[in-house]
C-alpha cells in the first residue's frame, strides 16, 4: 500500500516456506521487499527471523513470496505511480523476483476457464472438510473485496484441523505452495471450502483447499483459488512424529496422490530457491 499509494488486494501466493519452527518466547522479526513492479502488480518477498534468547541464535524461519495488485475504490487494476529502479546491489533480487513473475503470467493465462471449475474437489474421499461463510467488511481492508490474508489464514486453520483429526495430534504448517485468484471475493458473497488429504508420508499430510465464490442473488459460482498445504505432524518433544499409515482406496484418491507425490518432488526444488531468495534479502540487511 505505501509503495502504490491506495489500495491493493493479494492477486497470488507463489510459495510459503517454513524452515524451522518458533518457540514460545523467540523475537521474530519479518522483513517485506518490493522486488519487481509491473503495472499494477508488485513483486514481495518476505523472510522472517527468529532469535533465541537462551541461545543467542537467530536463524531463518520462514520465506515466502507473493504478488499483489493495486485497485482502486471499486475494486478494479489501477497503474502504479512509479515503477522499481533496482540498484546493483538490488538486481539479484530484481531478476529473481522477475522470474516469478514471468511464471505467473503463464500461470494465469488460464484463470477465465480456471474460474468456471465449479466442481468438488474430492466428494468421495474419506479425508474432508466442508466449511462455508459470508464475506462480511470486517474480512476485508478496504470494504470491497476480501483480504487475502484472512482468506488464507481461515484455510490454513482448516488444514490443520483436518491433519490433526487424521493423526490425532499436534501438527503445524510446513509450506503453502502456488496459489492463484481466479475471482475476487466480494462482500457479501459466499464462500464455500472443500479440504481433502491427498497425500500422507512419513511425518507429514498434503492437505488441499479449494474455495467457490457465490452471488447469493444471482447464484453464480466461481472458482475463486485452490491451495495446497503441508501440514506436519509433531511429538510431544516437538520434533516431527511419525503419520498413520495412509492407502488410497479409490480411483479419485489414487489419481490425487500421484499427483500429490509430483508437488512434493517440484516443493523441494522452490524450498531452495526460496532459501536463494532469503540469503540476497539479508544481503540488503
Amino acid at each position: 500500500m505505501r509503495f502504490s499509494k491506495g489500495g491493493v488486494v493479494l492477486g497470488a501466493v507463489d510459495g510459503v516456506y517454513f524452515i524451522k519452527p518458533v518457540g514460545l518466547g523467540n523475537i521474530v522479526e519479518v522483513k517485506a521487499f518490493i522486488g519487481y513492479s509491473s503495472r499494477s502488480t508488485m513483486d514481495v518477498g518476505v523472510v522472517a527471523r527468529a532469535l533465541n534468547f537462551r541461545s543467542g541464535v537467530s536463524s531463518t524461519i520462514a520465506v515466502a513470496h507473493m504478488a499483489f495488485v493495486a485497485v482502486d475504490s471499486e475494486g478494479r487494476p489501477r497503474t502504479l505511480p512509479h515503477s522499481i529502479r533496482p540498484s546493483s546491489e538490488e538486481y539479484e533480487i530484481y531478476e529473481l523476483s522477475e522470474q516469478y513473475h514471468q511464471r505467473r503470467l503463464e500461470a494465469i493465462s488460464s484463470r477465465e476457464s480456471s474460474s468456471m471449475d465449479i466442481k468438488p474437489y474430492a466428494p468421495d474421499t474419506r479425508l474432508r472438510m466442508l466449511s462455508s461463510h459470508m464475506v462480511v467488511p470486517a474480512d476485508t481492508t478496504h470494504g470491497i473485496i476480501m483480504f487475502g490474508g484472512r482468506l488464507l489464514h481461515m484455510l490454513d486453520e482448516m488444514a490443520a484441523g483436518l491433519a490433526s483429526k487424521y493423526c490425532s495430534g499436534v501438527v503445524v504448517t510446513g509450506s503453502v505452495d502456488s496459489m492463484l485468484f481466479y475471482h475476487p471475493v466480494r462482500v457479501g458473497m459466499l464462500i464455500d471450502i472443500e479440504l481433502a488429504i491427498n497425500h500422507v508420508g512419513d511425518s507429514s499430510a498434503e492437505v488441499a483447499a479449494k474455495v467457490i465464490v457465490e452471488n447469493p442473488f444471482s447464484g453464480v459460482r466461481r472458482h475463486a483459488t485452490t491451495a495446497y498445504f503441508t501440514m506436519i505432524h509433531l511429538g510431544k518433544n516437538g520434533e516431527p512424529s511419525m503419520m498413520p499409515a495412509y492407502t488410497p482406496a479409490t480411483e479419485d484418491e489414487r489419481r490425487r496422490y500421484v499427483e500429490a507425490a509430483e508437488r512434493y518432488a517440484r516443493r523441494r526444488e522452490k524450498i531452495r530457491e526460496a532459501l536463494k531468495q532469503a540469503t540476497l534479502y539479508e544481503k540488503l540487511g
